[in-house]
This record gives C-alpha cells, sequence and structure tokens, in this order.
C-alpha cells in the first residue's frame, strides 16, 4: 500500500460515496485507476466493507471480561460470527470491546444478550451512545 492508498482510503472513511471521479481529481488519477486500486484494496483486505449509517440507528459501546479459562481470541470470534466486525481484543479491566448498531434499543438488547450467552464471557458492561 503507497501514499495514493492511503489517500484513497481517507477519502473513503470520511464518505464512502465519494465517486471514483472526484477521488481520481483530487489525488491525480484516472477514475479507471481509481476503481483499479479500491479493487485491489477490497480483495487484499485492506478494505474490510463498506457500510451505511443511518441517523436514526441506535449506537452502543459494550465491554466485556472474559473468563481465563477461555481464549480471549476465541470469545471475540464468536462475538464476530455474530456479525459484529468492530470488535477488539484491548487491554485494561475489560478484555473485549464491541461497537454495536442496530435499528433499535430491543435489538441492541438482543445483541447483548446474544453476546453474555457465549462461553467465557464473565462480565460486561453496556453504554449507549446518546450524540
Amino acid at each position: 500500500m503507497d501514499e495514493l492508498d492511503n489517500h484513497i482510503l481517507r477519502i473513503l472513511k470520511a464518505d464512502s460515496r465519494t465517486p471514483f471521479v472526484d477521488i481520481a481529481k483530487e489525488i491525480g488519477l484516472t477514475e479507471g485507476a481509481v476503481r483499479a486500486r479500491v479493487a485491489k484494496l477490497s480483495k487484499s483486505g485492506a478494505i474490510k466493507r463498506f457500510t451505511v449509517e443511518t441517523k436514526d440507528d441506535v449506537k452502543a459501546i459494550m465491554l466485556i471480561a472474559t473468563s481465563r479459562s477461555v481464549s480471549t481470541t476465541t470469545v471475540a470470534d464468536s462475538i464476530r460470527k455474530l456479525g459484529i466486525d468492530r470488535t477488539y481484543e484491548i487491554s485494561g479491566n475489560f478484555d473485549i470491546v464491541c461497537f454495536l448498531e442496530s435499528g433499535s434499543i430491543e435489538d441492541v438488547n438482543s445483541i447483548v444478550e446474544r453476546i453474555r450467552a457465549i462461553s467465557g464471557v464473565t462480565d460486561t458492561s453496556t453504554s449507549l451512545v446518546l450524540k
């Protein structure tokens, strides 16, 4: 990955709907070259996915403590299998942090309950994002 790829990623992170033509003008490449680079970044895994965020989504941050008898990575992988990609192993009093997003508080609560049911989860703390 070079500086042009990094520049493309910065633009797409700010607004993933930015047309390739606009990106090309900004960085001095052709639209086809930008399209090829984005395809390469996607294929290599540098770009994991493109998402849609709506203003009505309920967001929450969930901290998770795990048992010493189960690998933190195993628990994190189980959480990712629920479709929660923004799951990270962290240091501190908790072992994992997840960024949850769904259409309603009820949906978020359902996700929280499914995570709590995973073998190896010993404690959780969930906060709703207000702004």
